[in-house]
């Protein structure tokens, strides 16, 4: 019931910014407009994400609001980043596993396609980290390969690719050294909260 409410409050945020948007187009060229109704829309849904994070029962929420202003943005864009991986986050301390992985693994890809190797690299073994916590063997071996590759990159300096390597070589066994691991590196959403 609390989840509807919430869900109504961010669609009726939604419906105000949509609303609003008539007006703005008369002083602006109408080809402006898509853009800013999602910048906002992105922004007021990782607010709400945001102020959730405090409470676990919600996490799951937070994390669909914030993969959701990332699939807002264009394909590979550098703010995707953000909500895929803070998506992640969420998923993993909610124990949705399979969510997390995905999110993880869409965040590595957009980090990627950025141009931020070592961002990417790192990502992958996280979500490689994710893999493991689910029991998902094939998915940690394709994640280990894709960091592993990107170690190898140009754009990396040597101690770059030494932490990468030996993220990947002290990968956990096990789903339950895997979760310990992922929630030391990742931290919680409480401790999110106070970085935000």
């Amino acid at each position: 019931m609390r989840k509807m409410r919430l869900l109504g409050a961010v669609a009726a945020s939604a419906a105000v910014i949509v609303a609003a948007a008539p007006a703005a187009a008369q002083d602006r060229p109408s080809y402006e407009l898509p853009a800013i109704e999602v910048s906002v829309l992105q922004n007021d849904l990782h607010q709400t994400a945001i102020s959730l994070y405090e409470l676990p029962a919600f996490w799951e929420l937070a994390g669909d609001l914030h993969r959701q202003a990332a699939e807002n943005l264009a394909r590979n864009d550098a703010g995707q980043f953000f909500g895929f991986n803070r998506a992640a986050v969420l998923y993993f301390h909610a124990g949705e596993f399979a969510e997390a992985r995905r999110a993880m693994e869409n965040a590595a890809e957009v980090a990627e396609a950025t141009g931020d190797m070592f961002v990417a690299a790192n990502t992958y073994v996280d979500a490689a980290f994710i893999a493991i916590a689910e029991g998902y063997a094939g998915k940690k071996r394709e994640f280990v390969r894709e960091a592993s590759d990107l170690a190898q990159s140009d754009a990396l300096t040597q101690e770059e690719r030494a932490d990468i390597l030996a993220r990947i070589e002290g990968a956990p066994s096990g789903p339950a050294s895997a979760r310990v691991a992922l929630a030391m590196r990742l931290g919680t959403p409480m401790t999110l909260a106070v970085a935000d």
